[in-house]
């Protein structure tokens, strides 16, 4: 004998309940998917500059606990670096955020736009110690910009900075462009070209020169010194075949421990991202954003289910009655919860994709939707309709067949 799918004849006896019921469950899931972007924004913009590294280990300060602070170690420890066996460069990358205000010459513009803070990299184009198409100086690049950006003065703009919501086809800076005349750091600067690099809660666009000019911009009276001898970054390569967690644990006994940590890139990058993740404010707000979905999700899967064993509380007991056991009927109800939970996931997956769109248009944040976090939210949302059963469960145990006869 065929048995009947008494929890789908449920749920779909009343067509206009089971939309409002798979409407509420949507709207869980799209307040997760939302949390759960930001949160996984933060998360994903922190490693944005660190993933374009060029390097197998890299050199940080002792002091910093994450790339946005301004901690610097000598350049000499470079020199020292670079003579340990099995190391095939070491390169010096320089990062600068807290004097570099870039603005437009143009009188109109200046009036809108009086000058912002943009985060600055200076580099030696030859060294090619970020992973950017632009900065290839090899024969198979065309359209490389690592020569042209050894003139000085010159410099490539970020492509993916801050949008200006007012006017959507330009940035926060105004309409960055190649050949533009600007000013940062109130010195003449040229922009020859741009690449794809993305901001973070913390930098609203990025600026690549090379050494020289960085040196120019920040030299005295932003600097006492000579600005390249402190540098953020030592990006270390090693030899081919050479084990990196060998020249690792010979870097950190010539270095000694201390004034500059030896991580490799992936260490920095899983240090950057647990910074951020349990370290800061706005980790802890977006990660309570998340769990703050799942508890209002629960809550309305559950009114809607304990809703329903409600209404149909008679038939329940009369099931009981003819001798269906209490497991069934539990059964029938957690069955319920998971069909609620597959049909609001989707509807409430396509409105959250669209959200993740329009918000990266306008905040330029990388909200990014993979399949593994769809999966994610989807097994919350199983949870979330699991529990919610669960707990609507003991009104079905409540069934008497004596309510019947």
């Amino acid at each position: 004998m065929r048995r009947v799918p008494l929890a789908w004849y449920n749920l779909v006896h009343d067509p206009r309940r089971l939309v409002l019921c798979c409407g509420g469950v949507g709207f869980a899931v799209v307040l997760m998917f939302m949390q759960y972007g930001f949160r996984n924004a933060l998360l994903d913009s922190s490693a944005l500059l660190i993933e374009r590294f060029n390097a197998d280990l890299v050199l940080v300060s002792g002091r910093s606990n994450t790339v946005a602070t301004d901690e610097r170690f000598s350049r000499h420890q470079l020199v020292r670096a670079s003579g340990v066996p099995g190391i095939r460069s070491v390169v010096p990358l320089y990062v600068e955020r807290n004097l570099s205000v870039l603005r437009d010459t143009s009188p109109e513009l200046q009036q809108r736009r009086p000058g912002r803070g943009v985060r600055v990299i200076g580099l030696d184009p030859d060294d090619e110690p970020l992973l950017i198409p632009e900065l290839d100086p090899g024969p198979d690049r065309p359209g490389s910009l690592a020569a042209a950006l050894k003139a000085p003065g010159t410099a490539l703009y970020d492509r993916v900075s801050l949008p200006d919501r007012t006017r959507p086809t330009e940035s926060i800076f105004g309409p960055l462009e190649p050949g533009l005349e600007t000013e940062l750091a109130g010195r003449s600067l040229r922009l020859i070209g741009g690449f794809d690099l993305g901001i973070d809660f913390g930098c609203e666009g990025t600026l690549i020169v090379s050494s020289e000019t960085f040196a120019n911009l920040l030299r005295v009276p932003y600097s006492l010194g000579d600005p390249i001898d402190e540098i953020q970054f030592g990006l270390v390569r090693t030899e081919p075949g050479v084990p990196v967690a060998e020249v690792q644990r010979r870097l950190r006994e010539t270095l000694g421990e201390g004034d500059v940590v030896v991580l490799t890139k992936q260490e920095l990058l899983d240090r950057e991202v647990g910074y951020w993740r349990d370290e800061t404010p706005i980790g802890f707000v977006f990660g309570l954003g998340v769990a703050i979905g799942f508890l209002v999700g629960t809550v309305i899967c559950y009114q809607i289910l304990s809703s329903d064993v409600a209404d149909h509380l008679a038939e329940y007991a009369t099931l009981r009655a003819i001798g269906y056991p209490g497991r069934y009927l539990n059964l029938v109800v957690l069955q319920q919860g998971l069909l609620l939970a597959l049909g609001g996931f989707l509807p409430g997956l396509v409105p959250s994709v669209v959200m993740y769109w329009y918000l990266h248009a306008q905040t330029g944040l990388p909200l990014r939707l993979t399949a593994w976090r769809a999966g994610h939210v989807f097994l919350l949302t199983v949870a979330m309709c699991s529990v919610s059963a669960w707990l609507a469960l003991r009104k079905a145990r409540e069934a008497d067949p004596a309510e019947v006869f």
